[in-house]
Order: C-alpha cells, then structure tokens, then sequence
C-alpha cells in the first residue's frame, strides 16, 4: 500500500510539471509569434518621390585596369588617385575598360580611378507604418531596380549614407544636418532623403521598382512611373 501511494504522488507531482512546461512553451511560442509579427511590420513607406535635378557626385567604378561596368550611355571620370584636378572625361556605351589606353593618361606615373558622373537625384518623402517597433537609421534602406531581366541594374544605399533628415531638414539633435548612426527611427514622424541614382537613370515611360525595408525587419515595395524626368515631376 505505501508504495502504491507513492506511486500516485510521484505521478501528480510529475504531471503538474508536465502542465507546467507545456504552459510555458506555449506561452513562449506566443510571445516569439508576436515578436515576429511586430518585427515583419515594422517597415518604412514612402509618402511621395519626386525628381529634384541632377546629382553633383559621383560613383566610383574600377581601379586603373579594371573595368568599369555599366549598362547605357554614361559619363565616365578617369582620375588622378594622388590630384583630383588631374583627370579625362569621355561619354561612354555598354561599359568600359578602365585604362590608359581608352582614356589617355592625365596624370603619368600615378595611379587612376574611374567613376560615373551621370546621376539623377530624387527626393523620398516616408515614414513608419503605424505600430512599427523603433529602429535604427542605419538599418533602413532602399533598392532601386531598373533595366529587363539580361540587363539588370540597381543603386541602393542606407539612410545614413543617403543623409537622411526630418521634413524640415534637422535631425534628432535639432541641428541643420542628417542623422547619424544608432539616431532612433519612430512611427509617427516623417522623413525626407535623397535618392541619388548612378545605373538607373530613369527615361521617359521607364519603371522602376523601389524595395524600401528595414534590415531583418518588413518591406515596402513600390513601382516608380516616369511619365516625365523634369524637375519637380513625381514618381510617386
């Protein structure tokens, strides 16, 4: 009889344990639910993009001897390493080596660099979807695709890099000047960066599609119409 007994107060006890450890897997798995959910929909939207001009900088392509790849006619930079003044621009087709021999030689005895000068500027206008997580500005970024399926192209860039601000221009200090890293992304609060485009140089009736996301977090995707690449024409 004793044993008996103890046989039944070891199985309640080992079945409260049980229950015990299911409860809190499954609590568990409820809350890793939630936080993938919330991850997945925290993503940036954007509220309007719209062309500002021309770009003033420039992409670098490939070292002397390399090949600069590009899809299209472009406006290549072949410059000094050592003297920036130094340097021969030719109009370029389908890509291009990066050499003495295409270019001439602007500076002797030094070493050269190609980079593309053709670049259209547009201005992103976004924001958080509601109920997004908080999240840093480093890690929100955006894809531009462009070009048919054998001739791909893409410009991408992080909101740091890009010199994201508010719409008024300041950052989170209050300063005239871009966020930086680690600055907080919040729902609630808009946005503006510009989008400078190396390979995808948009043309009349072009489209183009524009993956906005959060890095291990959720997306937008959008298509970009350019009925016209006038200033002050929007995208979208």
């Amino acid at each position: 009889m004793i044993v008996f007994i103890a046989l039944i107060l070891v199985a309640a006890v080992a079945s409260t344990v049980i229950m015990e450890t299911i409860e809190s897997l499954q609590q568990k798995g409820e809350n890793t639910g939630s936080d993938v959910s919330a991850t997945v929909n925290t993503k940036p939207r954007p509220t309007s993009i719209t062309i500002i001009g021309e770009g003033d900088g420039e992409l670098f392509c490939a070292t002397e001897n390399d090949n600069c790849d590009f899809v299209g006619t472009k406006l290549i930079r072949y410059v000094s390493n050592d003297d920036s003044s130094k340097f021969f621009d030719l109009e370029l087709t389908g890509g291009t080596p990066c050499t003495n021999g295409v270019f001439g030689d602007p500076h002797v005895g030094h070493t050269k660099s190609c980079f593309i000068m053709d670049s259209k500027e547009l201005l992103l206008t976004w924001e958080m979807t509601p109920g997004s997580l908080n999240v840093h500005a480093q890690d929100i970024k955006f894809l531009i695709i462009c070009g048919e399926s054998d001739t791909l192209q893409f410009d991408s860039n992080d909101m740091v890099s890009a010199e994201m601000t508010f719409l008024d221009g300041t950052n989170t200090d209050g300063d005239e000047s871009a966020f930086v890293e680690n600055d907080v992304i919040e729902a609630g609060k808009k946005y503006r960066v510009p989008l400078l485009l190396y390979s995808c140089i948009p043309s009349v009736g072009q489209e183009m599609t524009l993956t906005f996301y959060v890095d291990g977090g959720g997306e937008t995707i959008i298509t970009m119409y350019f009925a016209s690449v006038e200033i002050g024409h929007k995208v979208y």
